[in-house]
């Protein structure tokens, strides 16, 4: 027991020094006010003539880079590190197959009732509380056609608090962590890849820190509710945008109830963001747009009816600009020693509500998806549309889009039609447990922007070298990945990331090409 008690206190230590650096850091940092969310100008102040703006340009830059789902919490990051910085737009349970799960199975099915709630097993606040240190070394250039050469190299690091809950029919605890960061190389160019300047390009600071999450929770049976600064998964509309050295996080208020048997509840409200590569909270704004709005909320939820299939129902509201919903199905078949089937299909509705700060929306997006699976390798073919005269838009800083061929650029121009092929394999089942890779190829066309450039003169978002957006582009990607499976740095993750962007002279995304290395190392303090 006192042997336990030191290598606690020696634990507590170790955590304090480091929390007393990050602090350091934070306040040490010159935090002026960054610039907004959306870039340094919205797509209303872009003129229809001419190329793209350099404004403009940098935040379709910012859109490009911010494809990779993010499909963990603050408690989580220690076992899944870094997935987020690699995988395309295909979350566990609510859209398309992906390497990372082989045939995308519902996950939650699986698993029998449990004997009690999680609150009646609780602990206390702090026998179930944990820290953990992740570490996060990120390297990044992008070459786009008609903007600036970007490129950064970042060692980030979040120290991560999670509490237990008080015990009794309702619990009470806290979340809080660290983020700090260390510019190792970017300059001007190298946007929210670093820390953003008070014009919204790379500021000359090499070493940035703020508190990322401060939230209180409260918990009953199987429901937890949260205030503060955070983030959720799992989420159609709201899960970060956990692609660069530190990830973007939230203030509002949450919850997720798993008190129906086989269902997942999510209900919230948020207000502001601490965006990737700020240190200060701003307005929410939506990705394509560009328009600020003061509340994001949703509901909804997900039920696997059956260990091999689900359905999800969500709608939220940003005031003053769109009512959107969200529906989606998924069905397996078979073994994948053998040959396994997933079929999948969701579409989200949006409509324009209140003050329509973003103009008329009348916009309907669906894709389908098919996948089959042999042992290690798995192949999916992957159909989308646009239906409407608008972009399909969402809020920055989240993955709120879960169509399937969403990769790097989202082929969500009004009426585009998209096809993917995308091969998967996961070395767990080929005798190599961490070994992951994904390679896809996506194109996209029929899109015509010219009624919405119509309605929307004045507005750069539809228009692209002096005409309505229209045109044909393709891509490739290549996602190689490998986590370790055992010794002290267990969970430690490799990643690479190529793509490549060919985009035709009227359609609204540029040519680029993309390299990205990326290592993930969890520490468990305690």
């Amino acid at each position: 027991m006192k042997r336990d008690q030191s290598i606690r206190s020696t634990t507590l230590a170790t955590a304090a020094s480091v929390l007393a650096i990050s602090l350091a850091v934070s306040l040490g940092a010159n935090v002026a006010e960054a610039a907004p969310v959306g870039g340094t100008t919205s797509a209303a102040s872009t003129a229809k003539a001419g190329t793209t703006s350099t404004h403009k340009a940098k935040r379709k830059t910012k859109r490009k880079q911010s494809r990779q789902a993010s499909r963990q919490t603050t408690q989580q990051r220690a076992q899944a590190q870094f997935e987020p910085l690699l995988a395309p737009n295909a979350p566990e349970q609510l859209a398309a197959p992906t390497p990372d799960q082989g045939t995308n199975e519902a996950v939650r099915a699986d698993n029998p009732p449990r004997a009690q709630s999680d609150q009646a097993a609780s602990k206390g606040l702090i026998g179930d509380s944990h820290l953990t240190l992740n570490l996060r070394n990120y390297a990044d250039v992008l070459d786009m056609e008609g903007g600036p050469h970007r490129h950064a190299w970042v060692q980030g690091a979040m120290l991560d608090y999670t509490s237990g809950f008080t015990q009794g029919p309702i619990g009470f605890g806290v979340d809080a962590s660290l983020y700090g960061a260390l510019k190792l190389d970017g300059g001007a160019g190298a946007g929210n890849m670093v820390h953003v300047a008070k014009g919204g390009g790379g500021s000359n600071q090499l070493a940035w820190g703020y508190p990322g999450v401060y939230d209180v929770k409260a918990r009953v049976s199987d429901t937890v509710v949260k205030y503060g600064l955070h983030m959720v998964d799992d989420n159609p509309f709201f899960e970060p945008h956990d692609n660069r050295a530190l990830p973007p996080t939230f203030m509002g208020v949450s919850l997720v109830s798993r008190d129906v048997p086989n269902a997942v509840l999510q209900a919230g409200s948020f207000t502001k963001v601490n965006a990737r590569g700020h240190t200060n909270l701003t307005d929410l704004t939506t990705s394509y747009g560009g328009v600020s709005f003061k509340r994001f909320s949703y509901v909804g939820g997900t039920w696997d009816y059956s260990p091999n299939g689900s359905v999800a129902l969500f709608a939220n509201q940003a005031d003053d600009v769109w009512r959107q919903y969200y529906g989606s199905v998924q069905q397996s078949v078979g073994d994948p020693s053998t040959l396994k089937w997933t079929g999948f299909a969701n579409i989200y509705s949006t409509h324009s509500v209140g003050g329509g700060k973003e103009g008329h929306i009348n916009n309907n997006a669906y894709s389908v998806s098919l996948a089959a699976q042999h042992g290690a390798h798995s192949l999916l073919f992957g159909f989308q549309q646009i239906l409407g005269d608008q972009f399909f838009d969402y809020v920055n800083e989240t993955n709120g889009i879960y169509l399937v061929n969403s990769m790097d650029v989202d082929y969500n121009a009004p009426h585009e039609k998209s096809f993917q092929v995308r091969y998967g394999f996961d070395g767990k089942y080929a005798g190599l447990p961490g070994a992951k890779a994904m390679l896809w190829y996506a194109l996209g066309w029929g899109a015509d922007a010219s009624a919405g450039a119509a309605a929307n003169p004045d507005s750069g978002l539809y228009w692209k070298n002096g005409q309505p957006v229209h045109g044909s582009h393709h891509e490739f990607g290549f996602i190689p990945s490998y986590t370790l499976q055992s010794g002290r740095f267990k969970d430690t993750k490799i990643s690479f990331v190529a793509m490549w962007h060919h985009g035709s002279k009227y359609y609204s995304d540029a040519s680029n090409m993309e390299y990205r290395l990326v290592v993930g190392v969890p520490l468990k303090l305690f």
